[in-house]
């Protein structure tokens, strides 16, 4: 099984860092917006029964990248509070595999407004960044992963400190990335059976 090279995630974090350091609180946010609002496009004209179907092996379903992304979000708003009151959020980080069991029994309807109010409460949280002198270096824990070369094999899974900036722009990553497996669950729905 091929695996992600050590730079990996050394390029990944490279890369936080030195976006996040580039761009003022109201660019990040807009950013943030912007790839919480393409997630929900992605979303548009799906009905409750495509969205439960298991439709590529091993993946989630649509319901449950809903239920897992509305459960990240609203711990990861929790945090980013945390590190703009300069104070590092309690509890351990915000796991990979975050899913409440919402997505097997709770409407579709509910599922989505779920994920428009945790997102809207990750960008109330966005709204209020920090004062340079009540960060003092603090940060939080986040897990994070690097897929395996060409998208194939294992991901590579780690735990990285990371600042206000730095978090909040691992949200609008992360949004994208199941953006991504959104459409790709699209696409098999309509593909062969």
């Amino acid at each position: 099984m091929a695996e992600a090279t050590p730079s990996e995630p050394a390029r990944l974090l490279d890369y936080i860092r030195t976006r996040a350091a580039g761009l003022e609180a109201t660019r990040l946010r807009a950013r943030v917006r912007a790839a919480a609002g393409e997630l929900e496009a992605a979303l548009t004209g799906l009905d409750e029964a495509d969205a439960r179907r298991h439709v590529l092996v091993g993946e989630w379903t649509v319901a449950q990248v809903v239920d897992h992304v509305a459960q990240s979000t609203v711990r990861s708003a929790e945090e980013l509070r945390h590190l703009a009151a300069g104070r590092r959020p309690p509890g351990p980080p915000v796991y990979e595999a975050l899913l409440s069991g919402a997505a097997h029994r709770v409407p579709w309807a509910e599922l989505t407004e779920g994920l428009r109010e945790s997102t809207a409460a990750l960008d109330a949280s966005l709204g209020e960044p920090p004062a340079a002198s009540a960060t003092g270096g603090v940060t939080a824990p986040a897990i994070l992963f690097v897929a395996g070369p060409d998208g194939k094999g294992a991901p590579v899974l780690f735990t990285a400190e990371l600042t206000w900036a730095e978090y909040a722009l691992v949200q609008r990553l992360h949004f994208l990335d199941h953006r991504g497996q959104i459409r790709a669950l699209r696409a098999a729905l309509v593909g062969p059976a």
